[in-house]
Parts: structure tokens; C-alpha cells; sequence
């Protein structure tokens, strides 16, 4: 066993320490305004740096303090970085490329709805690390700033793919599709040419239950929607790991969302989807998310992948740590069940 990685599991797991608890969430949401969870979170020792970073400039609403959240999940992931083997650097790009990924359909989310709002710009260590222009995406005003923006990115080739001979935009369904399936494909190729053995086999299963998961949400949700159709094949992402094609097939062709989960029923995902709401399919999708990156994490042999599953555990995290800050910005009620799971 590499003492590198033995290295690298204690730093995580010492990360991972100080991750906020289920009494965390809880007392967060009870709060009566952001001002206040900016107030507690200040004590934080994951995300206090953050609020001092809003110290400094005296603004703390709740689009800025969710912005300087997600800027130090960055931060975070940059310090890390500097305990993980030479060979391991390319996969451990993938928070970047991901990051990639979701400017570019936030991009075409923006230009669609006709709206040209900068975001809070990435920390400068991750845009130097970045191959898309993460200055330029905010400000870009039509499909050709996007490609120009995306140009030395993965995603560009698709992106050109996706022009509509019209012009204009492609579909945002279609699009988020093709791009996501580049994302993995990249990661499946980069896994098979820099690693061999257990080391391939957990980093290659990981991502291939989270695509059998997506598909399976996605099938789930098209049925809801277009009952009469039979072929989501050319927006579901073409990879499958416990899920045979033959399988994904027939759930598009099933009898609306009960014959779809008859289907599910008899796959190695059955317990997953039991007795699921349509309402709570994402919730589904983190649980397994959580358990798989939480096992690996605490139980698992010290590997690159103890680095890949703190950071899954920690985006989780800061998604649920958002939906607190939503929830007492509107004044809705805290649905706890995952920080419960998560907090553990």
C-alpha cells in the first residue's frame, strides 16, 4: 500500500471530521433569517472561512454567501490537491471539469431565458486550472460566446455538434445530455489508461452506478411527462454498468412510471427505487451517492478514491447546506430526512 495514500486517506478523513451534523442542519433551518446562519457559520471550521471572506465586504445576501460557500468547497479542493500523487492529478481534475460543465449549461440556461447576469467568479488557482474561459461565460451574449468560451474545453467538439442549422440555440434537454455523456466518457477513458486492477475497478463502478442511477431517474421522469413515448434512448446517457441495454430498453418501452419500476424491481437497483415518489427521486439518487462514497471513504483500502469520495461527501454537503439557506430565505419548511442520513 502506498504510504502516499495512507497519507492522503488521513487527511480526508480528517476533513471529513468536520463536516456539520444532522443537529447542524436543524438548528440552521430554525433560524429566522440568512443574516443568522451567516452569524453561526462564522464558527464554522469548514465554511467559516467563507463568511470572513463576506467580512471583508460587508455583503452577505443570500446569492453572495451561497457563491462564497461554493468558492470554498473550491478552495478546499485546491489545498487537497497538493496531497495527491503526481500520477492521480488527472483524475483529480474532475471537480474542474464538472465545474466546467455546470458554466456551460448555466450559460445556455442564461442566454435561453434572454438574461446577461455575471455569477461570482471562480477562485484565480481554479480558473488557471480551468480549459474554458470562466471570465468570459458569464459575459458571453450568444452561441458563438459560448463556443469561443468553451474552445480548449471537452465539450467543445459537442457544442459545435449541437449548432442548429438555423441558428439560434440547440435544445436544452438534448444538450445537457450530449455534454454529460462527454464528461463520463472522458472520466472512463482516463481511468482505463492510468489505472489497472482494484484501483479501476471501484473508480470505474462508482461512476457506473451513478449513470445507471441517472438513466433510471431520467426514464422515470419522461415517462411522467410524455407517457406515449417509447425511445428516450437518444438522451440518456449511452454507458451501462448493472444495467444491461437490453434492460434500459424496455423501461422506455414500459407502460408509463408503474411499468417502468416493475422493471427497476428486477435489477440489481430494486431496494433503491422501493416504493419511491417521483417527488423524491434526487433524494434517492444523494442516499446512494452518500453510502457509496461514505463506505469507501471509512471502510475502504486508502486509494485515489479516497480523495474522490470526500469530495462527492462534501458536495453533498454544501447542496444541503444551500437548500438550509433556501428554505429560511422563503420561509419554507426543512425537509430533514436526507441531512438526518447525511449528518450522520
Amino acid at each position: 500500500m502506498s504510504a502516499g495514500y495512507e497519507a492522503l486517506a488521513t487527511k480526508v478523513k480528517a476533513m471529513y471530521g468536520k463536516r456539520l451534523r444532522y443537529a447542524d442542519y436543524v438548528r440552521l433551518a430554525r433560524m429566522a433569517s440568512v443574516s443568522e446562519i451567516y452569524a453561526d457559520l462564522r464558527q464554522h471550521p469548514v465554511w467559516g472561512p467563507a463568511v470572513a471572506r463576506l467580512d471583508e465586504t460587508g455583503k452577505f445576501g443570500r446569492a453572495r454567501l451561497e457563491a462564497s460557500l461554493r468558492e470554498q468547497g473550491r478552495e478546499e479542493y485546491m489545498r487537497l490537491a497538493a496531497f495527491v500523487p503526481r500520477e492521480d492529478q488527472a483524475l483529480m481534475d474532475f471537480p474542474i471539469i464538472r465545474s466546467e460543465l455546470d458554466g456551460i449549461l448555466f450559460t445556455l440556461t442564461r442566454l435561453q431565458a434572454g438574461r446577461i447576469k455575471e455569477v461570482e467568479p471562480l477562485p484565480t488557482r481554479f480558473i488557471l486550472h480551468s480549459k474554458t474561459d470562466a471570465k468570459a461565460l458569464p459575459l458571453c451574449t450568444d452561441y458563438d460566446g459560448l463556443l469561443d468560451a468553451a474552445r480548449n474545453s471537452i465539450y467543445y467538439d459537442a457544442l459545435v455538434s449541437l449548432r442548429p442549422a438555423e441558428g439560434g440555440l440547440p435544445n436544452y434537454t438534448v444538450a445537457e445530455s450530449m455534454l454529460v455523456s462527454v464528461y463520463y466518457s472522458h472520466m472512463f477513458k482516463l481511468m482505463a489508461k492510468r489505472y489497472t486492477g482494484d484501483a479501476r475497478k471501484t473508480l470505474q463502478s462508482d461512476l457506473g452506478v451513478q449513470i445507471d442511477l441517472l438513466n433510471i431517474t431520467h426514464i422515470l421522469r419522461l415517462k411522467r411527462l410524455f407517457p406515449q413515448e417509447d425511445n428516450f434512448l437518444t438522451i440518456l446517457f449511452p454507458f451501462y454498468h448493472k444495467l444491461k441495454r437490453e434492460q434500459v430498453r424496455a423501461m422506455c418501452a414500459a407502460d408509463g412510471v408503474d411499468g417502468v419500476l416493475a422493471l427497476v424491481a428486477e435489477t440489481p437497483y430494486a431496494r433503491v427505487f422501493q416504493g419511491v415518489e417521483l417527488s423524491d427521486l434526487d433524494q434517492r439518487y444523494r442516499e446512494m451517492l452518500f453510502r457509496m462514497s461514505r463506505r469507501h471513504l471509512m471502510l475502504g483500502k486508502p486509494s485515489i478514491y479516497s480523495a474522490v469520495a470526500f469530495l462527492n461527501l462534501r458536495e453533498l454537503e454544501l447542496k444541503e447546506l444551500v437548500t438550509v439557506i433556501e428554505t429560511v430565505k422563503y420561509q419554507a419548511e426543512y425537509d430533514d430526512r436526507f441531512a438526518a442520513i447525511l449528518g450522520q
